[in-house]
This record gives C-alpha cells, structure tokens and sequence, in this order.
C-alpha cells in the first residue's frame, strides 16, 4: 500500500527553510503558473519541482495519488490535442485531427496541473504541521485557529490508518464490498463509518478532557517550547521567489 502523503523529516536545505517561506513559494509558483500565457514556461516551472524532488530525493513516485495524476494529466492532454483545432495539422486519423495548437494547448494545462499538484506535495513531504502552525501563530495567528490545524492535520492520517483497520478487520469477518447493490452498500457504509464515528468521538472527548486540564484557552497569548526563527537562507529564498515570479511577468507585459 502506498504510504500516506504527509510530513517526511530530513535535514535538507529545503526541510530547514520557514515553513512561511515555503507557503511563500507555493503560492507565488501556483500565481505564477496561472499567470503565464506560454507553454514552455509552465513546462518550466514543472522541469524545476521534478528537479527539486530529485535534488532533495523525495519519493514521489511512492506517494499516494501520484499515478491518478499521472494520468488525469495525460487525460486533459489528449482531450486538448484532440478537440482544440489551431494552427497546422500534425496527424489525422479519419475524424481525429491533431494539431499544432492543440498539442500546445495539451502541455500547457498538463504542465499547470502537474505543477500544482507537486508544488503542494513539495511543501507537505518538507512542512512540519506543527512547525507551520507556530510559524503562523508566531505571525499573529491566535493560537486557537493554530491548534485547530495542527489537530486537523495530526487527525487525518490517523483517522486514515483506523479506517483501513476497520475495512481489513471486516473484510476478514466476511463483508462483501465488491457486491454491486445499493441495499447492500448503504448496510456496508453503515457499518463502516459507525466504528469511525465512534472512535472518533473518543479522541475528541479526550483531547477535549486533556485542553481543559492544561487550561487550554485561559490567557490570551502562550509560550512556545520550540520557535521556528527567520534566517538569512529564507530572506535569500524569498529574493530568489520575487526575481522567479518577476521575470515571467516581466515577459508577458
């Protein structure tokens, strides 16, 4: 089973950058992208995430959902090379025409797609949730919102966990979800999520128990035991951002 998408800890130039840095970057490449009107630059934006994937060797190709996107890009690829009908004809098979403009268009908004995706898988594999949210508190986030993410995000791949225990343990028990019925699927989701449902009122009761008793709340601000500080590599990271989102601009006015 592929391994969940989620924070992998290294010591990396990448991993040792702000994580408000990294928001930085993720949301200035994703603008960038979106605002370039030629091909080849958004196939150079996605050129430069595989080389930082490479570079900081992270598994991509062991994350979860990469092949979906593998092929939902080739997916939109071919519906623009195949109904977009501009410029000279490259192939014609009967009605099928394929064309210059068309194929433009394919790598076009294959590559802009392509590039969302990895850039969010970039920052989740190098972000620590709980790094992130202090960054964000220590911005002037109130530390209730703060908290509330970092609980979102320490909840999902544990509640992800229980929920392939829950469907392996009734599978063994003999639940048949390859059944095409609609009876029987609402019986099987039913069984399904009430187990879930429960167990997650049980961490929640208990993390809400654990808030009261270290008066969770109480004082307007809080200490942090670890604080994630601004150095001079982000400050060379955020320079190096504002000259990689101006020159594309630049070139489009």
């Amino acid at each position: 089973m592929k391994p969940l998408i989620t924070y992998r800890p290294g010591s990396s130039l990448l991993h040792r950058l702000h994580p408000l840095t990294k928001l930085a970057w993720l949301i200035g490449m994703t603008v960038l992208v979106f605002a370039v009107r030629h091909w080849w630059l958004a196939v150079g934006v996605l050129a430069a995430v595989l080389a930082a994937f490479a570079a900081f060797r992270l598994p991509l190709g062991e994350a979860r959902g990469a092949r979906l996107f593998a092929f939902t890009a080739l997916a939109l690829f071919g519906l623009q090379a195949v109904f977009l009908d501009v410029g000279r004809t490259l192939i014609e098979v009967g009605p099928v025409t394929v064309t210059s403009g068309g194929v433009e268009a394919g790598v076009f908004v294959a590559a802009r797609f392509l590039s969302v995706v990895l850039l969010s898988y970039l920052f989740v594999f190098t972000t620590s949730p709980n790094e992130l949210a202090y960054g964000l508190m220590q911005a002037g986030l109130p530390y209730r919102f703060g908290f509330t993410l970092v609980t979102a995000l320490r909840l999902v791949p544990i509640f992800e966990r229980e929920a392939q225990m829950v469907y392996r343990a009734q599978v063994m028990r003999g639940a048949a979800y390859d059944r095409k019925n609609l009876s029987r699927f609402l019986l099987l989701a039913r069984q399904f999520f009430l187990p879930m449902l429960v167990s997650a009122l049980g961490k929640v009761d208990a993390l809400a128990v654990s808030m009261e008793g270290r008066c969770f709340g109480k004082h307007p601000n809080r200490t942090y035991l670890r604080e994630v500080r601004f150095a001079r590599r982000d400050a060379s990271a955020l320079a190096l951002l504002v000259a990689a989102v101006s020159l594309p601009l630049l070139l489009r006015f």
